[in-house]
């Protein structure tokens, strides 16, 4: 194995008489079942708020699209996976894949902990794995890159809630396709430093943002397919969103209509020029001048929709990563996006914000949707001007590939 500090191309594997990998393989079956709910994360006790609310697992869903997608490339590397529910259960579902199956945890157990994970990290230390591969989110990330501590590359396949790690593909698709790159030694896969990152749990009870950076860890980079830690200084002053949110409210404000604001500072500049409070952290409904509900969950917006009959959903841009949809505001599901139409999203977002993006990301939850929201759309940048901007499907690796690194060059003009 070969890296250091900065970017260095890969040489993992290659010291093998068989020239294969051995890929550390496990899930989180927990990680982002708070999102649709309305929750920020699932770590601790909100695990169980979020059960109680009617949230629903995520986390094999995505885990299995990224098994079946290194299947489908024809990995011939050996996958050496966490026990059960964190890992094998998946791969004997997908099949044609080769892997050995720790016992850790036991196959019968099904409410796995922390420990869990940093036991089979360690396990698979102790068997050279070359990189580790888990699905989850920050929390996951956490616990991985505690027991890794640079000995060795991990990335995450994205299925948390907010994700503002450096260390994810963009989609459990991406993720495949970069772990299929490292085992052909193409030269295109990069080790490089990133930093694993977090938000205080008790923080986002209250709705208050509280960022700490945690470590620093070896990760996989592939022009891309991979997505920068979360920019919070690139957000704007409160003036330029202030200035955006007014040109929404004089131009796009419709009456008798529901708005369903998104989370972020951005989109609440809006509620600030109308005078009216919102969640900072989670989506509200407005409705002729007056917010008619705070913090929904998916059931929530569901029930509106299907009320009000015509809806629009106003969503703002992750800064550094350039997503539109599926960080931070997955209670915006595939069902209710396609009830409320593509023609009916509104983006908005600083002009600072876009600087560092060359193209926007969506990541639903669902290939399918990802491509029919793909294409060039509009966005709200300012008092009267807006900007059209390329809007990519995260779960697409080849136009991804094609596009290039977003977040390491400036947009077209």
């Amino acid at each position: 194995m070969v890296w250091g500090s900065g970017s260095v191309k890969v040489s993992i594997g290659r010291d093998r008489p068989d020239r294969r990998l051995l890929i550390g393989f496990l899930v989180n079956p927990i990680a982002g079942m708070g999102g649709a709910v309305g929750l920020k994360g699932t770590d601790g006790d909100l695990v169980y708020e979020a059960l109680r609310r009617g949230a629903r697992p995520v986390t094999p869903a995505k885990a299995i699209r990224f098994l079946r997608e290194l299947r489908s490339l024809g990995l011939k590397s050996r996958i050496l996976s966490a026990g059960g529910v964190m890992g094998c259960n998946y791969l004997e579902s997908v099949g044609g894949l080769s892997y050995e199956c720790l016992d850790t945890p036991p196959p019968h157990v099904r409410k796995t902990t922390r420990g869990d994970t940093v036991t089979a990290v360690k396990r698979m230390l102790s068997a050279s794995t070359d990189v580790i591969v888990f699905v989850g989110g920050d929390g996951t990330a956490r616990d991985v890159g505690s027991v890794t501590d640079g000995i060795i590359p991990i990335l995450g396949v994205p299925s948390g809630v907010k994700m503002y790690s450096g260390v994810f593909a963009t989609s459990p698709e991406a993720a495949a396709h970069i772990i299929k790159a490292l085992e052909d030694g193409s030269g295109e896969v990069v080790i490089t430093e990133s930093v694993v990152a977090d938000v205080d749990e008790e923080g986002l009870k209250e709705g208050v943002i509280r960022v700490r950076r945690y470590m620093n860890v070896e990760t996989l980079r592939l022009n891309g397919l991979t997505v920068t830690t979360k920019d919070f200084a690139s957000s704007g002053s409160y003036e330029e969103k202030y200035a955006v949110a007014k040109y929404f409210v004089e131009e796009y404000l419709r009456k008798d209509k529901l708005y369903l604001l998104g989370p972020g500072s951005t989109v609440k500049a809006i509620t600030d020029v109308l005078g009216l409070g919102k969640t900072l952290l989670g989506v509200d409904a407005l409705y002729n001048g007056r917010i008619i509900a705070m913090d929904l969950s998916c059931y929530d917006i569901m029930d509106l929709i299907r009320k009000f009959k015509e809806a629009y959903i106003v969503v703002t841009v992750i800064g550094g990563q350039g997503y539109v949809f599926g960080r931070g505001n997955q209670q915006f599901t595939p069902e209710i996006i396609r009830s409320v139409g593509k023609d009916h999203i509104v983006i908005i977002a600083t002009k600072s914000k876009l600087a560092k993006l060359r193209y926007l990301l969506v990541d639903t939850g669902d290939p399918k949707l990802d491509r029919e929201l793909s294409g060039y759309v509009r966005v709200l940048v300012g008092y009267r001007e807006e900007r059209v901007v390329r809007l990519l499907p995260a779960s697409d690796p080849t136009v991804l590939r094609s596009s290039g690194a977003a977040a390491s060059s400036k947009p077209p003009v």
